[in-house]
């Protein structure tokens, strides 16, 4: 067991071909996850955009889920605000972490999600982000993405999405109820 930190405030973002092979990899992550005893996630969340159009996220039930509604609501900026519909008002905390990724990395990965492309999304600690980014290229990732995100982002997100996840507008089966 690793006596390193397991504070799960990074995020590695990887872009595959389609939704099915991004939820192949979900899988072979969690894997590969309890293979590793120096390595613990934090969650994942896969994001795509489904037959009609609309764009959807579906998180690890392997990993901690409010975990996942973490990795989502980080992602909204990184999406180019494709996420918003799904995760409402409370959304508006992660665009302020927007200040710190480069515009050509969101519009590449909301441009690829827009075209039929689905991006699996990875929480875990800044010594797991080159292992993480390996094994993704591995699993077939076109993309490799990883982004440390302000402690303080992280905390007012998990915050909103405990605080939500306790009113009844976030639950481990819906994004947020309507």
């Amino acid at each position: 067991m690793s006596t390193r930190p397991n504070k799960n405030n990074m995020l590695v973002v990887g872009v595959f071909e389609n939704v099915a092979k991004a939820k192949q990899a979900q899988k072979e992550i969690e894997v590969w996850d309890e293979t590793q005893s120096d390595i613990k996630l934090g969650g994942s969340t896969v994001i795509y955009k489904d037959e009609k159009g609309k764009i959807k996220d579906e998180r690890s039930s392997k990993f901690d889920w409010k975990k996942g509604a973490l990795i989502g609501l980080l992602l909204v900026p990184l999406t180019g605000g494709l996420l918003l519909p799904v995760y409402g008002a409370v959304a508006g905390l992660a665009v302020t972490w927007l200040k710190g990724i480069k515009r050509e990395d969101v519009d590449q990965v909301a441009s690829a999600i827009k075209q039929g492309n689905a991006a699996l999304a990875v929480l875990c600690d800044e010594y797991e982000i080159k292992s993480v980014s390996e094994e993704m290229k591995r699993l077939g990732s076109k993309n490799v993405i990883g982004y440390a995100v302000p402690e303080s982002t992280s905390a007012q997100v998990e915050h909103a999405v405990n605080e939500a996840a306790s009113k009844g507008e976030i639950t481990p089966e819906h994004q947020v109820s309507q």
